[in-house]
């Protein structure tokens, strides 16, 4: 996980969000907002490929179990940002919010210990 933010999302034309992540630029149409934001479905996160192509699926977005938090995948690593936040960018009340990454699962050596044959502590 990072101490600084990992990317960050901003109003576009045409009722668009576009989404950064590091060096990468997707968006999410109109469409899919209404229906994440009203539907509460998973939403594709797309990027635009080449010239005269359609755009790519290049991951999801969607709201976290309690409703509270907006997740947005890419590959395979995850990013949170507050559900009112994305919600106030979507609005064009802000012109734009940064998000940070979520920490994945997998153990961390330090917890796990040999004398237990490799199960976390």
């Amino acid at each position: 996980m990072t101490a600084y933010p990992a990317g960050q999302i901003l109003c576009g034309d045409n009722g668009c969000m576009h989404v950064r992540i590091w060096e990468e630029r997707y968006y999410i149409s109109p469409e899919d907002l209404g229906r994440l934001f009203f539907v509460g479905e998973r939403v594709p996160l797309k990027k635009k490929g080449p010239a005269r192509q359609p755009s790519l699926v290049s991951g999801s977005v969607s709201l976290n179990p309690s409703g509270q938090a907006v997740v947005i995948a890419a590959g395979t690593q995850r990013y949170l940002l507050p559900r009112d936040r994305f919600f106030a960018v979507a609005l064009g009340e802000e012109i734009s919010s940064v998000f940070s990454e979520v920490p994945g699962d997998a153990p961390e050596n330090e917890l796990i210990s040999p004398d237990k044959g490799d199960v976390p502590s």
